[in-house]
């Protein structure tokens, strides 16, 4: 069937791409959080499991997106299909509601949670990808602060919409609000999305079609992204596979104004579909990726940053009900107070980000991430040594908003890198981010869980946060270091 003309138009603008992203990150985080404030009622006192079934609930989530996480990237970026993912991991949730409204027994609600994980696994890629997808290096910041504003909106109501649901109606209230939920983000994405990768080509022709005005015009273009660009355009697999002294030298730049920025960080040709002669090393990418400096930092960041705030959300409910007797109403009106402090606050952090960039050049988005994990370090210190709800509330509230000064610039660097590097290995690059949450679900909630039932909520935080905060910081600063020793060996 043939679309309308404005419905085509509509359907081909980068801001519907944006708009439609936030939308579906905001149906993904409320699919997500509806069980968070139940799972101690439901678990503790109606299925009579553990305190440490808690963890292995959340790590359900986390491995069924490392299963989908480590495929959908490739198979993406292979097919140059990026609508077909989104459709799938709609549908999925419909599938997991389904199971979830029939759950009766704990292994019926891993199954649920396995398949909730895959779903957000895919449609969490592909949304990050194609922002970064129709819009270029160095102006990603705020656009995935927006993202998670969206994000947070869905963590602020999943837990209070959950938590009275299965007060009024049990299990099933909460399955059929997931199944609606599906079914209307896959009509969102079947009506309003286009190929995120069809609208990048149509930019690139307008963006030379308006540089072509004359032929010495077009030969200083064409000589500047020679100057950026690997000469290895024979062998794709080895532009991802620079070294890491060339990442230095392009990464490092200062950000560019979004009037010349436009045409100089999208790409000049349209992405080929991998060939089979290359097959062998395009299957590969994601390992090339992630030995690059630039992505390991951000890759440890997501690890971090997201491992925390699951753990969070395991241990969180646990505290409130263990405390403070919270029911899971009270709980999800918990979450919703947090949550709406996060919204307020993350433009800001997505401003800040981008400002930090074009003022003082890409490395300073490292030296940001780490001052982020200090910060978020004393809060969860602030959290865990909380005797009052009101302080407890404080504490969680500040770690939601510190979490972000991680992990938006660490998304964020994902796409600027790969737009700088010219690479067509955006999707895999971004399934390295949900690689990571997928890891971190898997084994950082079940480790909490269990300190928690042994040791206790405030040593249990505190050591996790201590070790954990440490390494990344560690990790994102290996690159700017690194290029700052570079530099001063070539002196």
């Amino acid at each position: 069937m043939r679309l309308p003309h404005i419905a085509t138009k509509v359907r081909s603008k980068p801001a519907t791409i944006w708009v439609a992203s936030s939308l579906i990150a905001l149906v993904n985080r409320l699919i997500y959080t509806l069980t968070i404030a139940c799972i101690p009622d439901l678990l503790q006192r109606v299925l009579h499991e553990p305190r440490s079934s808690n963890g292995v609930i959340t790590a359900a989530f986390g491995v069924g997106g490392l299963v989908a996480g480590c495929s959908i990237g490739y198979i993406s970026d292979r097919t140059q299909n990026r609508l077909v993912p989104q459709l799938v991991a709609a549908a999925l949730y419909v599938v997991a509601g389904v199971v979830f409204f029939y759950a009766k027994h704990f292994h019926q609600i891993v199954a649920f949670r396995l398949i909730l994980g895959a779903a957000s696994s895919i449609a969490d890629t592909m949304l990050f990808t194609t922002v970064a997808d129709v819009y270029p290096a160095n102006l990603l910041g705020f656009k995935m602060a927006v993202l998670f504003v969206f994000d947070n909106i869905g963590n602020m109501l999943g837990p209070l919409l959950g938590g009275k649901a299965y007060e009024k109606m049990g299990v099933g209230g909460i399955a059929i609000i997931a199944m609606g939920l599906g079914v209307a983000e896959f009509l969102l994405i079947l009506l309003f999305v286009r190929n995120s990768l069809d609208i990048r080509q149509t930019l690139v022709r307008n963006a030379a079609s308006s540089l072509s005005t004359s032929a010495s015009d077009l030969r200083v273009i064409e000589s500047t992204i020679t100057s950026r660009r690997p000469s290895t355009s024979d062998h794709p697999s080895e532009k991802v596979g620079a070294t890491t002294c060339n990442s230095c030298v392009s990464i490092s730049s200062t950000g560019s104004t979004p009037s010349d920025s436009d045409a100089s960080n999208l790409p000049t040709s349209k992405p080929e579909v991998i060939s089979s002669a290359s097959g062998a090393h395009s299957s590969l990418q994601i390992v090339r990726l992630l030995l690059q400096l630039p992505v390991v930092g951000p890759t440890v960041s997501i690890f971090v940053g997201t491992g925390m705030q699951s753990v969070i959300e395991t241990v969180f409910p646990l505290r409130l009900y263990d405390k403070f007797g919270d029911s899971p109403g009270d709980i999800g009106i918990a979450f919703m107070i947090v949550g709406g402090v996060l919204i307020l606050a993350m433009p800001a952090v997505g401003y800040i980000n981008d400002s930090v960039i074009s003022r003082h050049g890409e490395r300073m988005r490292y030296y940001t991430i780490a001052v982020g994990v200090l910060m978020m370090l004393v809060s969860l210190s602030v959290t865990a040594v909380a005797g009052s709800y009101p302080v407890l509330i404080f504490g969680y509230a500040l770690f939601s908003i510190t979490s972000m000064l991680v992990i938006v610039p660490a998304q964020s660097a994902f796409g600027d890198y790969i737009n700088s590097t010219g690479s067509h290995a955006m999707a895999q690059c971004y399934s390295l981010a949900w690689i990571a949450e997928g890891m971190a679900n898997i084994s950082l909630p079940p480790i909490a869980s269990g300190l928690y039932a042994i040791i206790g909520f405030l040593r249990m935080l505190m050591s996790m946060s201590t070790v954990l905060c440490t390494i990344c910081a560690i990790s994102v600063l290996a690159f700017p270091l690194h290029c700052y020793w570079r530099a001063r060996r070539d002196e």
